[in-house]
């Protein structure tokens, strides 16, 4: 009699969470961006917003809120699809490392990946520095720490960008922190720095203009709109790096929402209103479904932990 007590309370569930997928989403939607409003994870979800909103018939809104709470306050909601948040290389691979971060890897499903914004390395316009055979030479010739590298924080992957370099070639870098990315590339077109390891959003534009030199990008590929700009893998340097924007629902969401979740999104980017807004911002649209999501997400934690533990950043 308890087994089939317990049997039918199973199957009243199953069969609620499936009446309520179908309906869903039948109220608007909150998306917590860990983010303040203008960084590159902000921007990637307001430029594919209206049309996930157009597409549910419900609106999506977003709700910046910086640090590490965010994610933990989508994790512990109701995995009804209505709080929903977006994974980063910082969030969901680099900070996962520090015991004290309040959620675990589990606590979440990844929907899909919208946008891939890798990082590149770059020299003022004048630098002698036109590849990374010129940078190790450089490196080489003055000694450990001759060179200055601006970084933003130390410890994100603008750093790791250029710990790439260090680990591939055995040579050692100054590093010099700012603020954003911004300042970062103020500091290169000021020639207060040697180099500048920011994401192609920042230095696309100045690239483009021939303010700053690129010298390589950390993509698996040349990038569409940067054909001339090589890659690092390319320049024996492994590993790619920048950040990725994965939307993310709480464990135990109902499959069939993230069915629905997975493919609003994946119409919002083939609009070519969003392909547009994308080129302007210069931030790679990059789709992802599920699983390769998960993969990516994965190995980018497997490398983030290896960097960290080179670095003694592991607390």
């Amino acid at each position: 009699m308890k087994r089939s007590l317990a049997s039918l309370v199973v199957m009243s569930s199953l069969a609620a969470g499936s009446a309520f997928a179908q309906d869903y989403p039948s109220k608007p939607i909150t998306f917590l961006i860990p983010q303040a409003p203008g960084g590159g994870t902000d921007l990637s979800v307001r430029m594919v917003e209206p049309a996930v909103s157009r597409i549910l018939k419900q609106r999506v809104v977003i709700v910046n809120k910086p640090g590490t709470s965010t994610l933990l306050q989508m994790t512990t909601a109701a995995p009804d699809g209505y709080t929903i948040s977006v994974g980063s290389t910082g969030n969901t691979a680099a900070l996962p490392h520090n015991p004290g971060v309040p959620y675990e890897r589990g606590d979440y499903i990844p929907v899909i990946q919208i946008t891939n914004v890798p990082s590149v390395l770059v020299a003022p316009a004048n630098s002698p520095l036109k590849t990374v055979a010129d940078v190790v030479a450089a490196a080489r010739k003055g000694g450990p720490g001759s060179l200055k590298v601006g970084t933003t924080a130390l410890g994100t992957s603008s750093q790791f960008a250029a710990v790439l370099i260090e680990r591939a070639y055995n040579i050692k870098f100054t590093y010099i922190p700012h603020k954003s990315n911004g300042e970062v590339m103020t500091a290169v077109l000021g020639g207060h720095i040697d180099l500048g390891s920011a994401d192609i959003s920042s230095a696309g534009p100045r690239i483009a203009a021939n303010a700053v030199r690129g010298i390589g990008v950390y993509s698996d590929q040349r990038l569409a709109d940067s054909p001339e700009l090589p890659t690092m893998l390319e320049q024996g340097v492994k590993g790619t790096m920048g950040f990725y924007n994965i939307v993310l629902v709480p464990k135990g969401t109902p499959e069939k929402v993230v069915s629905i979740l997975h493919d609003a999104f994946k119409k919002a980017l083939d609009d070519p209103e969003v392909i547009e807004r994308a080129r302007a911002a210069n931030i790679p649209l990059a789709y992802l479904g599920p699983a390769a999501s998960r993969e990516h997400m994965d190995r980018s934690y497997d490398l983030m932990g290896g960097l960290i533990r080179e670095l003694g950043l592991k607390k």
